[in-house]
């Protein structure tokens, strides 16, 4: 049997959503729970790989197990009264055999927030900053990059893949006041890729960055890129299938 669990999760703390050694992390927090209540190790899979630190709001995630689940809403209940309080479950349906939460996504929607400003209440999923900025200037940078490119000058080196072409089919920035809400959709993204594009958004605004969306990318080169917004203000919003 294979089902998809939609969950959301305080990313503070943790180590990114993927499993690793010795580390602490989402993943690993899921699996110990579905152990306990499935009797049986349990392997699941993510929508995509998340940085330490950063939050979700949707975060969807399938798993095989031999056993069926009956009680779909019993099983919810009982999975969130074991989990910390920082993971929360939504939602449990089953579904094909050859689903998968990270194969089968069509696009990946993350969004960032930045408060230019100071605010107590907003601290931990805000970026908070303070300076003078040109609105105008990037929204003109956040269009620009809507479309299929190469964005490896938006991720770190060492990371780069054999191929950093990504579609970007929704980028779009909302401000309101002195808040700033980026959105990007992707059928994926690289490693950093939306704190860097913030990043540079808003060196863009502060004329810090002079050359526009375009030649950037054209460079190729992440040195040329803006700041990495930390990770604080970044959530993943949702997978669409």
């Amino acid at each position: 049997m294979k089902y998809l669990i939609v969950c959301e999760f305080d990313g503070r703390g943790f180590e990114g959503w993927q499993s690793q050694p010795s580390k602490n992390t989402v993943q690993d927090k899921i699996e110990e729970v579905l152990l306990k209540i499935l009797g049986e190790k349990i392997r699941i899979v993510g929508a995509g790989r998340t940085d330490a630190g950063v939050s979700a709001y949707r975060y969807p995630f399938s798993f095989k197990t031999q056993r069926k689940i009956k009680d779909m809403k019993k099983f919810l209940h009982s999975i969130n009264s074991l989990i910390e309080k920082r993971i929360f479950f939504h939602s449990i349906k089953k579904v094909d055999d050859d689903f998968s939460a990270r194969f089968s996504c069509k696009m990946r929607v993350y969004k960032y927030y930045v408060y230019n400003g100071n605010s107590p209440l907003k601290k931990d999923f805000y970026w908070q900053v303070d300076y003078k900025m040109d609105y105008e200037k990037i929204k003109q940078f956040v269009e620009a990059i809507k479309g299929k490119h190469d964005f490896s000058s938006f991720c770190r080196k060492k990371s780069l893949l054999e191929s950093n072409v990504v579609n970007m089919s929704k980028s779009e920035v909302k401000i309101k006041g002195k808040e700033l809400v980026f959105t990007f959709g992707a059928d994926r993204f690289l490693h950093n890729m939306v704190r860097f594009l913030v990043g540079t958004a808003i060196g863009y605004g502060r004329g810090k960055i002079v050359a526009n969306p375009l030649e950037l990318l054209k460079v190729r080169n992440v040195k040329y890129a803006g700041k990495l917004a930390p990770a604080e203000g970044l959530i993943f919003y949702r997978a669409y299938y």
